[in-house]
């Protein structure tokens, strides 16, 4: 019986490109190859997908239906997509839009599902709604008049310090901690150069910072991971901080019970009601010691070396390939 054939995607057309790599490659090396056929599937831009062969060949990767030629000119396709992209496509809903329309089955959320949560603000005012803590926020659309006016309103709404973030978008690129009303349009325009369409003003919210996985149990329900507290050496957990070593990462958090347990509850509670799957990070900020409030959900979350979900993992004594081969084969059932 031939193994199914599992197309590892990593790259993206965003800032995250080299990140993905990592976290695919990783990935890659944890697949059960007794039972699966894992290849990468490297993105390099909308108009170049490569299948990357373990000696270095690449083959085109036909968009059409998404299959490739193997040495021999066979027509070769894959069972599963195992979605590695950060940022666009891999988690703003294009490639599981597209695996929606090709009938092929993908290991995150729903197009519908990570669509959402690659958008900040309306992931906040979802969970908000839900009854869970987030930040006050503004969004400002791409191509909205910026006057004096508008920002003093912003200003009034939200006044520094405070947080401006692209809307769409990960690995904290573009992000500016605003102390001054001087720094507000500055913030907005560098914000916008990640090529968002819509910028977020946030509230700071002061506290220490956490992060927790949350991946599918053996019974396949979701359960969340040891808790990692980030103390980062710049302002914020930064790009720098979670990728170049300027932060320290505790796992599990040195915290009481109580909020641990009240952390992952929202955790949990947040992946459910968003409509996750597969492997998910949800970031917070506890406030006022013991009130914790979600900062970010990330669908895709990093898989290096130097990435927390990894780290928890290992925290929790759950074997990488295992994990694996579950969220594949959970993804085949569905």
């Amino acid at each position: 019986m031939n193994k199914p054939n599992i197309a590892v995607l990593a790259g993206g057309y965003s800032g995250e490109y080299d990140i993905s790599i990592q976290s695919a490659t990783e990935i890659l090396g944890h697949i059960d190859t007794s039972r699966f056929a894992p290849i990468i599937v490297r993105l390099d831009s909308k108009e170049s997908w490569w299948a990357v062969h373990s000696d270095g060949r690449l083959s085109n990767i036909d968009k059409s239906n998404f299959t490739w030629l193997d040495s021999s000119g066979d027509t070769q396709s894959f069972d599963v997509a195992f979605i590695v992209v950060h940022g666009t496509p891999g988690e703003d809903g294009l490639l599981q839009t597209y695996f929606e329309n090709l009938n092929i089955p993908f290991t995150t959320g729903s197009s519908e599902s990570v669509s959402t949560t690659f958008n900040k603000y309306l992931t906040k005012n979802k969970l908000r709604q839900e009854g869970l803590f987030v930040a006050k926020s503004h969004l400002i659309e791409k191509g909205s008049p910026l006057d004096q006016d508008e920002l003093n309103n912003i200003l009034q709404l939200i006044p520094p310090p405070c947080f401006v973030k692209p809307n769409h978008g990960g690995s904290s690129l573009g992000v500016s901690k605003v102390l001054t009303k001087e720094e507000l349009l500055p913030s907005i325009n560098h914000a916008f150069t990640t090529g968002t369409p819509s910028v977020l003003i946030e509230s700071l919210l002061i506290g220490k910072e956490f992060s927790v996985g949350v991946v599918p149990g053996d019974d396949l329900r979701p359960i969340a991971m040891p808790i990692t507290e980030i103390i980062s050496e710049n302002d914020f957990f930064d790009y720098e901080a979670k990728y170049e070593g300027a932060s320290q990462e505790i796992t599990p958090a040195e915290i009481s019970k109580e909020l641990a347990d009240k952390i992952r509850l929202n955790a949990v509670h947040a992946y459910e009601y968003l409509n996750c799957r597969g492997m998910v990070r949800v970031d917070f900020i506890v406030i006022e010691g013991n009130r914790p409030a979600i900062l970010e959900i990330n669908s895709v979350p990093g898989f290096t070396k130097m990435s927390l979900l990894p780290q928890q993992l290992a925290h929790a004594g759950i074997n990488v390939r295992d994990l694996l081969s579950r969220i594949i084969e959970s993804s085949i059932a569905n």
